[in-house]
């Protein structure tokens, strides 16, 4: 109940404080839909950037494994390549070709042969953090690598893990183990067999070459954070790589960003996965932002409204005060009048209706008081163009003293446009005038516009000595930003092409807009040559054909390319006789 009177008692009797209250209910529902939109088409971008992202990512990785798998096949095959100067690795496999004594000087000499070779292996190869070969005649291991902090395990079972493969043709194989060398890190190891190419027998295997690449420097390859990003390798159904594997195993019910590529040949899959958590985490200040951003401009909006509404209502209270006299007592002085706005001219049409009340009630005859009324309701309907250019010009010199150059530019340009259309001139006027006003009307129409259209005027003539009908440029420029739909454009021009030929002043108006069809080409066509058209085919340019040929003659007015292309946008030539 109390409710009920606090509405109608602050509330119920004012309309402006329940306009009031409408506009900010409606901004506020308006700025969060506004905010709203905005982080959705933020997220989605972020999104989508971040899965670019995550796809250059997996792929730069599996060109990298693709390159370390070429060089690793290049360093297997040269392995059976003889030197000018020694044999080849191979041959050093070999049962009749390995030192009974490996402390003696030909095992010695093998041994920094084989050291020298791993050694260039591991210079062209970056990824690659040790290079090993396993000699299974005599159970021996060669080792070489890019950190010295590896070494080998002696704990490791290297006869067992290396007889462990299968003796196929079907290599390089892939694997991972954390004990591969000491100290224990987890690496991606990748095997070939050493055997005699010469054989048909694959399991006549004398060794086996082996590269380790480090886990670590890929997945610091891959995300250097590794906070935001998982990786994952896997062979078939061999888990070679998981940055995170405490991590979510089923990614074909996930809702995370994934980007899943394969190397078919070596039947390898590479998994990128981004966490939405973590994207979304990333938004929360964002979110933060827009709400306070969005907050602060409704509350700008409702206390700005709040001002000029109590500064009208001010001004209306004065005008109901001073109603309230007039209705005790028509002879009262009129209302004092302040400012040229909507309001003071308001007040002074109500002084003007005061002061015709006062001569109405001093006349003798009725009839007189009804024509002396009906002249006064004429008198209230209309509006004194002057008043619209004083007003104008006044709303011109406010912004030029508030010092905002942009307003009042655009507040000059529609004063001008407007005594233009609205002064009694001749019907004539130059070409350089009539492109003047219409650059003032497409400097309005852009107002508030990002993407703006130009005007573009291409002539060699002196277009203040050439002359045409009045206000007929300004509806064709129109008419082709509408029909063209330029502002769906990027770098949307208008250009208009002013020549001379012979008797002739030919206007060439074309767009980069919409470009027109050959059937709607042929209707324009077919309007413009009818005689008459039906006023359900009142079509704007076909009005200005008619006034110019209705001024000139039927051999001035409108023209449409004969053959146009189907690619090419839509263009017009205005016709008028050349005088100066």
């Amino acid at each position: 109940m109390w409710i009920k009177t606090l509405y109608r008692e602050w509330i119920g009797r004012f309309i402006f404080r329940k306009l009031n209250i409408g506009i900010g209910a409606a901004l506020l529902i308006v700025f969060l839909l506004l905010g709203l939109v905005v982080y959705n088409n933020f997220y989605s971008i972020l999104e989508k950037k971040e899965l670019e992202l995550l796809t250059f990512r997996t792929e730069k990785l599996k060109i990298q494994l693709l390159d370390i798998m070429e060089r690793f096949k290049y360093d297997s095959m040269s392995l059976y390549q003889n030197s000018n100067m020694q044999t080849s690795v191979y041959e050093l496999f070999l049962p009749e070709n390995i030192p009974a004594n490996r402390e003696d000087r030909k095992a010695i000499t093998e041994l920094n042969y084989i050291k020298n070779v791993m050694t260039h292996m591991l210079s062209r190869n970056p990824y690659t953090s040790a290079v090993m070969m396993y000699r299974l005649q005599d159970e021996r291991l060669f080792v070489e690598s890019q950190q010295q902090k590896y070494r080998v395990n002696p704990s490791y079972p290297y006869k067992q893990f290396f007889e462990s493969f299968p003796k196929t043709y079907q290599h390089p194989y892939f694997g991972s183990s954390e004990q591969l060398l000491a100290p224990a890190d987890r690496m991606l190891y990748i095997v070939n067999p050493i055997y005699n190419p010469t054989s048909i027998h694959p399991e006549q295997v004398y060794g086996y070459h082996l590269v380790t690449l480090n886990t670590l420097t890929m997945t610091n390859e891959f995300d250097s954070q590794s906070s935001d990003y998982r990786l994952i390798i896997k062979q078939k159904d061999a888990m070679l790589l998981d940055s995170r594997p405490d991590g979510q195993s089923d990614w074909n019910v996930s809702d995370d960003l994934i980007s899943r590529l394969t190397i078919d040949q070596y039947q390898i899959e590479i998994l990128g996965i981004s966490y939405k958590s973590n994207l979304q985490s990333k938004l929360s200040d964002i979110a933060v932002r827009i709400l306070f951003i969005l907050g602060l401009s409704w509350l700008v909006c409702i206390i700005i409204i709040h001002l000029i509404q109590r500064f009208i209502v001010g001004r209306f209270n004065q005008m109901s005060k001073h109603f309230k006299k007039v209705q005790r007592n028509p002879f009262t002085q009129l209302m004092p009048v302040n400012g040229e706005d909507e309001i003071s001219d308001l007040m002074l049409r109500f002084n003007r209706m005061t002061q015709e009340l006062q001569n109405h009630i001093s006349q003798v005859y009725i009839a007189e008081i009804r024509e002396r009324n009906a002249e006064f309701i004429a008198l209230k309907t209309q509006i004194h163009p002057h008043f619209l250019y004083n007003t104008l010009e006044s709303l011109r010199m406010q912004a030029v003293i508030s010092e905002q150059p942009f307003l009042a530019e655009k507040l000059y340009h529609l004063g001008r446009l407007y005594r233009w259309m609205l002064q009694p001139t001749d019907d004539l006027i130059s070409v350089q005038e009539e492109l003047a006003h219409t650059t003032y009307y497409l400097e309005l129409l852009m107002l508030g516009k990002s993407n703006r259209i130009e005007l573009r005027v291409i002539s060699e003539l002196n277009l203040e000595n050439c002359f045409m009908l009045k206000f007929t440029l300004q509806p064709v420029i129109e008419n082709a930003i509408q029909h063209g739909q330029l502002e769906q454009y990027d770098n949307p021009v208008i250009t208009v092409t002013i020549k001379r030929e012979s008797h002739l002043l030919f206007i060439e108006i074309h767009n980069n807009g919409k470009n027109i069809s050959a059937e709607e080409h042929s209707r324009l066509q077919h309007l413009l040559q009818t005689a008459n058209t039906f006023p359900e085919q009142h079509l704007g340019l076909k009005n200005i054909h008619e006034r110019i040929k209705h001024y000139y003659g039927n051999e001035y007015g409108l023209s449409l390319p004969e053959n146009p292309s189907e690619t090419q946008p839509f263009q017009l030539t205005m016709i008028f006789p050349y005088k100066r």
